[in-house]
This record gives C-alpha cells, sequence and structure tokens, in this order.
C-alpha cells in the first residue's frame, strides 16, 4: 500500500526525496527487518570519518585532510546539511573548479579531489550511498616540475637573514634532509651528541632515519644543549606553529627567501599558472644534491633522506 502510494505520488510528479525515504523508513519498521534506513548527512559523514583518520594519521595528515574536507563542505554552503545520497558529481566538480580558480597547482587539487574520494568510499563500503560521485570527476592533469636547489652560499644567506629558531631550522633541514614537519618537531631525544647522530621516525612515512651530525649543526646544538632547559622539543616555538596556511612556517620561509634576495624560481606551467621550484622542501633536494656532488652512493642517499 505504501508502495502504491509513492508511485501514485511520483506519476504526478509529486514525490521528493524525502518523502521516498519516509516510505522506506515505515517499511522497514512496520516489517521488524530488525533495521531501519540510514539518514547521514553530507557534513556529519565528513566530520565522522575525519576524526577516524586524525585518530590513524601523524598530525600532519590529520591537518591536510581537515583542511581538504573543511572546503569542500564550504563549497556547499547550506547543502552539508543535506543527506549524504544528495550529494552528486556536480558538487565535486565544483570544488575542484573552486581549488583550481585559487591558482593551486593541479598536483594539490588532485590531493584534495581524493581526499573527498576516499571519504565517499568508505560511506559506499558503509551502504550508505550506492555509488562515489567523486569517481565521475576527471581529475586535472599534473605538471611535472624539476624541484630546484639551494647552493651552499645561498643556504648562507638564508640562516644569516633568519631570526631565532629559523637560524637552527633551516640549518636542520639542509644537513639532514628531513621534511619541514619533521624538522619543527624535531626532539632532544632524537639527538645523540655523543654519537654526533640524528635518529627520527619520518611523519609521512614511517620510517625510521639515522643521519650523522654535520659539524656545523653539531656545533649550533651543541651551544644549544649547554642552556641545560629541560625541554621536549629542540625549538619550541616553531614546533607549535602549522606548516601551511597564510600564517604558516611555509609562508615564513618565503618571506626570509624574499629578505635574503634569494630567488624562488617562479616558473609558469600549463593553464599560465605560476609555480615556484624553491620552498622550504628545496633544503631537502639540496641536502641529496650535495651528496651526490660528493660522489656518495644513490643507496646510501636514499638511506639518509629515507627514500625508497
Amino acid at each position: 500500500m505504501e508502495h502504491e502510494r509513492a508511485s501514485k505520488l511520483a506519476r504526478r510528479g509529486d514525490l521528493v526525496e524525502a518523502q521516498a525515504r519516509v516510505v522506506l523508513k515505515d517499511i522497514m519498521k512496520w516489517g521488524d527487518m530488525g533495521e531501519t534506513l540510514q539518514t547521514v548527512s553530507i557534513k556529519s559523514h565528513f566530520d565522522t570519518w575525519l576524526a577516524s583518520k586524525r585518530t590513524k594519521s601523524a598530525d600532519s595528515t590529520g591537518e591536510r585532510y581537515g583542511m581538504a574536507v573543511g572546503e569542500f563542505l564550504k563549497t556547499l554552503g547550506n547543502r552539508a546539511s543535506k543527506n549524504l545520497t544528495s550529494l552528486t558529481a556536480g558538487d565535486v566538480q565544483r570544488y575542484l573548479d573552486a581549488r583550481m580558480a585559487k591558482g593551486l597547482a593541479p598536483k594539490t587539487v588532485n590531493v584534495d579531489v581524493k581526499i573527498i574520494r576516499g571519504a565517499l568510499n568508505a560511506a559506499r563500503r558503509q551502504g550508505l550511498i550506492a555509488t562515489n560521485p567523486a569517481e565521475a570527476v576527471e581529475l586535472p592533469e599534473a605538471v611535472g616540475m624539476e624541484r630546484g636547489t639551494f647552493t651552499p652560499a645561498e643556504v648562507k644567506l638564508l640562516v644569516d637573514t633568519a631570526e631565532g629558531e629559523w637560524k637552527l631550522l633551516i640549518m636542520l633541514a639542509y644537513f639532514t634532509g628531513a621534511r619541514l614537519s619533521d624538522c619543527a618537531r624535531m626532539q632532544w631525544e632524537c639527538v645523540d651528541l655523543g654519537e654526533e647522530t640524528l635518529t627520527y621516525t619520518q611523519a609521512k612515512t614511517g620510517a625510521k632515519v639515522t643521519t650523522p651530525l654535520h659539524p656545523d649543526l653539531l656545533k649550533a646544538l651543541n651551544k644549544l644543549a649547554g642552556s641545560d632547559k629541560p625541554e621536549v622539543f629542540i625549538m619550541t616555538a616553531i614546533a607549535s606553529q602549522r606548516g601551511s596556511g597564510r600564517r604558516g612556517l611555509s609562508e615564513t620561509f618565503k618571506k626570509i627567501m624574499r629578505k635574503a634576495g634569494v630567488d624562488s624560481q617562479t616558473v609558469k606551467g600549463k593553464g599560465n599558472q605560476m609555480f615556484s621550484r624553491r620552498s622550504f622542501h628545496a633544503l631537502r633536494h639540496s641536502f641529496t644534491s650535495a651528496l651526490a656532488n660528493q660522489n656518495v652512493a644513490p643507496e646510501l642517499r636514499m638511506q639518509l633522506t629515507g627514500h625508497k
């Protein structure tokens, strides 16, 4: 009887999703099926998925997921409170277009959309949606770009220009090849001043890396350790700051580059988008490049940087 009533409404063009879901929910209830039709809003699902990811991922990864989800919900506006089943490929496409319109690199936008796609795949596996609308969206072609490196003279310029903990942060990245997030939150327990080594676990890969301490870096760490302050992090102020964002560490490093007169080597890619070949991550490439210039074997270089 309920199906017949819904059919009549549909023929008149009066059946909306909300009414159809009520019909199905009542049928399941009356049929004593032991379960009811799940109704989850878009925002509720993404919030739950994000919370689950953050408990299993590194802080930096959770932050990256949170940014992508936050921007996606922002493009939906009030529709974020609608049922998850109302989400369409058009919604995901509008999100992609909005990210591209901000001038972000295609590679970055690809990661954003893949994060949304992952959340929706989880919803499909849970039976909340029948298909994943994000899979119908074509990702932009990522532009391959060779990363630049800094010369030793440029690194010295950067260190001389930097202030406070930033001097040590730049040295740490250049002399160990560690990523920004790992450098920023490096702890004293990672440092063995006696053996002159640094051992840490990479947040991105989970790989454990041991690197010899360069004499210049060892000297700076010994000087700092001599202050005899029982701190957990080597750079306490920087450890509490975000890596990305307008006021993040990456943006601060760009300002140091401009002040030091070090070119970011901006190039034009496809679609006339501008990309910087040199950022904080270029210090990691500079470390690898310096090792190669000293004829260090590729296998050892990969071991020191944690590359596969």
